[in-house]
């Protein structure tokens, strides 16, 4: 599969390209999905190509870019349109960034493995998407950057010496699952919560309650 974000000059070809099979005609646009095997796309990647170069549109995706142009953030997003934070993702426009918002293979699989996770919370699909997140930036509520990997079925926190052990992880996810809306790390009562917080809201498994 093609990778938008190979070079500059190959992520514009890609988008010219996208942006010449969709055609001028908007009574006879073709489908998304003609347009990616034309491509070797997906069609994530041919609509946010599209609306990266402006040409796409939908009510749908006007209200998810007048949000994002507002300065309102994803969760914020998600909140006003009803839509998860994968599908959010697939009306923004491309970005530039490590583990950004652009449906690259590595971020595709990232999102594939939150959509799994969401349809079956089990500990199994927890664990195929933390490994899936390594070495991407996240912030504790406090704002302090951490990255993290997993040896052995530990997470290991770039800010932190101690692992924090599976069964922590794996309690703190029944918890999370239990509660839904969590107002902070310490609701979720294990070690290394403050990681576990940020994480599990990026996964999806909780939504970011009031209150400390």
């Amino acid at each position: 599969m093609a990778n938008p974000r190979q070079t500059p000059a190959h992520a514009m070809a890609l988008l010219e390209q996208a942006v010449a099979a969709y055609g001028p005609d908007e009574s006879h646009h073709p489908s998304l999905q003609a347009i990616g095997d034309q491509l070797g796309l997906n069609p994530l990647q041919v609509r946010k190509l599209l609306i990266t170069a402006g040409v796409y549109h939908s009510a749908k995706a006007e209200r998810v870019l007048s949000l994002y142009r507002e300065g309102r953030t994803v969760e914020e997003i998600m909140e006003q349109t009803g839509l998860s934070r994968v599908s959010v993702y697939t009306y923004l426009p491309y970005t530039r960034g490590v583990c950004s918002t652009d449906a690259d293979p590595a971020e595709l699989a990232r999102e594939a493995a939150i959509r799994r996770l969401a349809a079956e919370p089990t500990v199994e699909n927890l664990w195929e998407s933390l490994l899936l997140f390594q070495s991407c930036p996240f912030h504790t509520a406090k704002g302090l950057e951490f990255s993290y990997t997993i040896k052995g079925g530990e997470l290991f926190v770039s800010r932190k010496e101690k692992s924090i052990t599976r069964s922590s992880v794996e309690m703190a996810f029944r918890r999370a699952l239990a509660l839904g809306e969590v107002s902070g790390p310490k609701k979720l009562g294990v070690f290394g919560a403050s990681y576990l917080y940020p994480l599990f809201l990026r996964l999806g498994i909780i939504t970011a309650g009031k209150g400390k």
